[in-house]
């Protein structure tokens, strides 16, 4: 049986999947919903093979997408990685990794995994506040996080890095700031937002019930990507490839995030965004805004 990774970023949507581990080890992050029924594991490499036999049979695309969450720790991921250039040839091999993997890891794996053509690393940064990460349950602190971004970059990776917007509730601003302070020593290739949209069944849904936990209002989140946007100073692209991101009115989307090359579009995105941000408060004012918590509730769109 080929067995498909359950999740993948957006950008890996035409990728071959493949599975090399299953579920998380660390399953604690309190926002987060996935892998919650799976028990990590290292899958044995006769199964990783099989299924890149029969993928290599089905599928003809260019990319290659590694899952589950921390494949990095598979012992032999170097044999992977083998396995598939030899079956696709492919122009790009991407992973997810966990930052504290990363920053524990030998310079010299780390070198040789990206010479058997592991081309980028997607990480979960979410903030760069230390009480943000605490209270979000993250396993991380934000020198061990620049600490594996860097790591990565200088192995020649490129690196993509992910922000949650509106998970720092009343620390939005401490959130944003310290956030681009991070992101500004990594110098990720990517900088990719993903708004806070609280799932059924986690840490954080049972503590917005109980009243512990109030996501960022739409009107400070769009506030908070401003204050975040200007005090990036590196050179990476910014993308809101993520339908949390949306905003919407009782006529459709009014605002679907932004994008562009930093530090050359940094004038248009926050004029994007000032503009975005006018039109929200006036449908705010009439109740008429509607973010993906509201949606996501009403059913009307999928994580």
């Amino acid at each position: 049986m080929y067995e498909y990774p359950p999740y993948r970023p957006p950008s890996e949507a035409h990728s071959v999947l493949i599975r090399v581990t299953r579920g998380c080890p660390w399953n604690r992050c309190a926002f987060c919903g996935m892998y919650k029924d799976t028990r990590f594991e290292i899958r044995p490499l006769d199964e990783i093979k099989a299924d890149i036999e029969v993928a290599r049979r089905i599928y003809h695309a260019r990319t290659v997408f590694l899952g589950d969450s921390d494949n990095l720790v598979h012992p032999q991921l170097e044999e992977v990685l083998d396995c598939i250039t030899k079956a696709f040839r492919p122009e790009r091999i991407t992973s997810y990794a966990r930052a504290k993997t990363v920053a524990e890891m030998p310079m010299e794996r780390l070198s040789i995994l990206r010479q058997k053509e592991l081309t980028r690393l997607h990480f979960g940064l979410e903030s760069g506040d230390r009480e943000v990460l605490d209270e979000i349950k993250k396993g991380i602190t934000p020198e061990e996080a620049i600490r594996a971004g860097k790591k990565a970059k200088k192995a020649g990776f490129e690196v993509s890095e992910y922000v949650i917007v509106g998970i720092g509730g009343e620390r939005w601003r401490e959130h944003a700031e310290n956030t681009a302070k991070a992101l500004n020593k990594i110098k990720p290739d990517f900088i990719r937002l993903r708004t806070i949209t609280v799932v059924p069944g986690t840490l954080l849904h049972w503590r917005m019930k109980k009243g512990l936990f109030r996501p960022t209002p739409p009107l400070e989140r769009l506030k908070e990507v401003i204050a975040l946007v200007e005090n990036l100073n590196c050179e990476t692209w910014l993308f809101s490839d993520h339908v949390s991101n949306y905003l919407w009115s009782d006529a459709g989307v009014i605002f679907s995030g932004v994008g562009g090359r930093l530090p050359d579009d940094k004038q248009k995105i926050l004029e994007e965004l000032e503009d975005a941000l006018r039109i929200a408060e006036h449908l705010s004012q009439s109740g008429k805004l509607y973010d993906s918590n509201h949606m996501f509730a009403r059913g009307f769109i999928m994580l």
